[in-house]
């Protein structure tokens, strides 16, 4: 009787193969989880890069923004917020209420595009001339009124806007380039627990405020140390001198799972109150 050979593996060829490819899977395992970190810190990384980004961008856009001499900071150990009065539209007036002349709810600026076509009217806008200081924005002040109703172009003549008072008033002084100022409530970006917010639409006040009620959240995972040095607050003024206009320094550190991206910007303030 003829004996069949049959084929196979011997044990040791076995052991060999499973040697080979347990050497081979870590190898892919350990491949597989470094890029998955790689991708993972990739991801964290343009998160916060994102997050960084628009709140600069959106703090850049509305600070440049601000009227002269409206920039101030109040907080502590736990929050800082930069408060500031946007500037709705500025124009030239042709002549204002200063004593002894008579009281007048009327103002007559030059109508310009950006007073005509970009404007929209809301209650609690004021008009403000020749602010030189905090206390002519946010405090009791003869230089800041409150509008009484929607400016409109004057029936007379076109290139002049006719600015309405609430009431009759009196103007502390005149600007010296007869420049007056359209502004807003006041804004505030506040950093407080690790996160960014923004603030709008309440009611001006010679006391600023860090209450964060109502405030919408800008951005997470800021990671700047509020109780140490000033060089690690979120926002600085520099005010402005003979040789250059005031700005606010923004400075806000962005950590997630080890990865920091820090943003630290200037931000130029018109210098002509």
């Amino acid at each position: 009787m003829q004996r069949i050979k049959q084929g196979g593996f011997t044990l040791v060829e076995l052991i060999t193969v499973l040697v080979v490819l347990s050497l081979v899977s870590v190898g892919i395992a350990g491949f597989i989880r470094t890029s998955t970190e790689i991708y993972v810190d990739v991801v964290e990384r343009d998160k916060l890069l994102s997050q960084g980004r628009f709140a600069i961008q959106r703090m850049n856009l509305e600070i440049s923004n601000a009227l002269p001499n409206s920039l101030r900071i109040a907080g502590d150990s736990s929050i800082q917020c930069l408060e500031f009065t946007p500037i709705l539209f500025s124009s030239f007036y042709f002549d204002i209420p200063v004593a002894p002349e008579p009281a007048s709810d009327e103002i007559k600026l030059i109508a310009t595009d950006a007073a005509v076509n970009d404007y929209s009217f809301e209650d609690d806008q004021s008009i403000i001339v020749y602010p030189t200081s905090v206390d002519h924005v946010y405090g009791e002040s003869s230089r800041r009124f409150y509008l009484g109703s929607e400016p409109e172009l004057d029936s007379e003549d076109s290139k002049k806007l006719v600015v309405t008072l609430a009431t009759e008033e009196q103007f502390e002084t005149d600007s010296p380039s007869s420049r007056a100022y359209v502004t807003g409530a006041p804004v505030s970006f506040c950093v407080t627990d690790n996160k960014l917010y923004r603030k709008q639409q309440y009611p001006t006040s010679p006391f600023q405020s860090t209450s964060i009620s109502g405030a919408v959240l800008m951005a997470e995972n800021i990671q700047n140390d509020l109780t140490g040095s000033t060089q690690d607050m979120p926002f600085r003024i520099a005010e402005a001198s003979l040789t250059r206009n005031a700005f606010v320094i923004t400075l806000l550190r962005f950590e997630l799972n080890e990865e920091l991206v820090v943003f630290n910007n200037e931000i130029h303030i018109p210098n002509v109150p």
